[in-house]
C-alpha cells in the first residue's frame, strides 16, 4: 500500500513538473495570414491555389509590398544570452506584424508597445503572444498609436522579464 501511495505522488510531481517546464522547450508556431491594409481585415486563405499574404522571391525578408503600406518598420533582438529573439516588425495603422519572427519560448509571454525609457510593464499590451515561431498579427488598442522610436517588446509578465524587442523606425 505504500508503494502504490509513493508511485501516485511520483507520477504526480512529474506531471506537475512537464506542465511547469515543457514551455521552455516545446515551441508554438503560428502562421496568420497578413492583415489588409485598406480594411484591416485578415486575408483569409480560400484554398490550395489561392495566394497568401504576397507575392515574394524571397520568404526570409519583408516584401516590397508588405514595405509600401507600412508605416514603421524594426528588427527583434534578443534581450541577453538566454533570451533570443529574431524576425521583423511592422507597423501599419492600428496593425502590428511580426515576420519570421522566432522567440525563446517562455510561460506567460506578451507582446507590448512601449515607449522610450518607459519600463514594458507600464506600456501598452498588445495581448498574449500566439506562438513563439511564426507570422502573426496584433492590434493597438483604443486611442494608442505606434511612433518611431518605440519598442515591440516581448515580455514574461509572470518573471517581469523582456525576453525580446524591436526598435520602430521608418521604412526606407
Amino acid at each position: 500500500m505504500k508503494r502504490w501511495m509513493i508511485g501516485i505522488a511520483i507520477a504526480g510531481a512529474l506531471g506537475v513538473g512537464w506542465w511547469l517546464i515543457s514551455p521552455l522547450f516545446l515551441d508554438k508556431v503560428v502562421n496568420e495570414s497578413a492583415v489588409s491594409s485598406s480594411s484591416g481585415s485578415i486575408m483569409k486563405d480560400q484554398g490550395e491555389n489561392s495566394m497568401k499574404e504576397t507575392d515574394s522571391s524571397s520568404p526570409d525578408e519583408m516584401t516590397n509590398d508588405t514595405m509600401k503600406i507600412n508605416e514603421l518598420v524594426g528588427t527583434f533582438q534578443g534581450a541577453d544570452e538566454n533570451h533570443e529573439a529574431k524576425g521583423k516588425v511592422s507597423v501599419s495603422e492600428k496593425n502590428i506584424r511580426l515576420e519570421n519572427f522566432e522567440v525563446t519560448n517562455g510561460p506567460d509571454l506578451y507582446v507590448y508597445l512601449v515607449e522610450e525609457g518607459q519600463k514594458t510593464k507600464e506600456g501598452i499590451s498588445l495581448g498574449k503572444l500566439k506562438g513563439n515561431i511564426g507570422n502573426q498579427n496584433y492590434e493597438i488598442p483604443g486611442d494608442h498609436s505606434a511612433s518611431s522610436g518605440m519598442d515591440i517588446v516581448i515580455w514574461c509578465k509572470q518573471f517581469n522579464v523582456d525576453f525580446g524587442r524591436a526598435e520602430l523606425g521608418k521604412a526606407m
